[in-house]
């Protein structure tokens, strides 16, 4: 889906065992695994993260178990850091990934964790937040210049500010919310589909004749991710994807009626539309 699932989590995972991201292969969409949620209603990192770092942790404690008495030490006393292994006390203990794999001698191990199957990560509550309920949202600012003339809207900039809980990736997370705000600021401005009244078919006959925002439409961006820890999971990751594509609409129209005086409660803001507001 383009929204990085692979790369976190392959990081909550290379995290528990002490190696880097690419050094762990995260395979999705595939009949041989077990069946995963939806990518979409801004759940997957935050449902999907939690399992797969339990599962790892179990993994790298079974595996502590097999070495610890080759090193004679305590399981819990043996770690996983920078692609090495060894016990934490004793410097000459360390050795490679792999090599401490095959001093093991376990041919595999496997381990298995679950999401919570109520998740949903707008209806998480945390105990800072008692009263009611805590999980995905964010603000966000619109700037715009309205030509009164001409009916043309053009908005020059945008700030969003989110908060996801804790951002696995923040520069997949800011990619999503660039992309949220790039979305909603064509949903907003361009995008207006036609349907047959009688029949409800789609008269847009192609994508030359449904206009969305290109390069030359996009206003400054200015992401802000906030990081708020709830306790939520074993990642405490939570979704941004609808908050940064819903609220950009919205914020755009309250810019246009800032700068007007004029409610506008017609989308998109074309200039007909727009012409239409200010002669009411």
């Amino acid at each position: 889906m383009g929204t990085g699932t692979r790369t976190v989590l392959a990081q909550v995972v290379a995290e528990e065992l002490g190696l880097r991201a690419e050094d762990v292969g995260a395979h999705i969409g595939d009949t041989r695994y077990p069946a995963g949620p939806p990518s979409g209603g801004s759940r997957v990192t935050g449902s999907l993260t939690p399992a797969a770092r339990n599962a790892a942790y179990r993994a790298a404690r079974e595996l502590a178990s097999s070495l610890a008495s080759a090193l004679g030490a305590n399981a819990d006393d043996i770690v996983f850091q920078d692609g090495r292994v060894g016990v934490r006390s004793a410097p000459d203990t360390w050795m490679p990934f792999k090599d401490a794999v095959k001093k093991a001698g376990v041919a595999e191990i496997s381990h298995r964790a679950v999401r919570r199957d109520d998740y949903e990560g707008f209806m998480m509550s945390t105990p800072q937040f008692a009263v009611g309920k805590h999980g995905i949202g964010g603000v966000q600012f619109a700037e715009v210049e309205v030509d009164t003339e001409t009916g043309s809207v053009k908005v020059r900039r945008v700030v969003a500010v989110h908060d996801c809980g804790r951002p696995i990736n923040p520069k997949l997370t800011a990619s999503q919310i660039y992309g949220g705000v790039i979305q909603g600021l064509s949903y907003a401005l361009y995008e207006e589909r036609h349907l047959d009244g009688s029949s409800g078919l789609h008269l847009n006959a192609n994508v030359d004749q449904y206009k969305i925002a290109g390069s030359r439409e996009m206003p400054e961006i200015d992401v802000h991710i906030l990081e708020q820890l709830g306790a939520q999971s074993s990642t405490d990751a939570r979704g941004v994807a609808e908050p940064a594509n819903v609220a950009t609409a919205a914020a755009i129209a309250n810019a246009f009626f800032n700068a007007t005086g004029r409610r506008i409660r017609t989308l998109p803001l074309t200039p007909a539309h727009v012409l239409d507001a200010l002669r009411a």
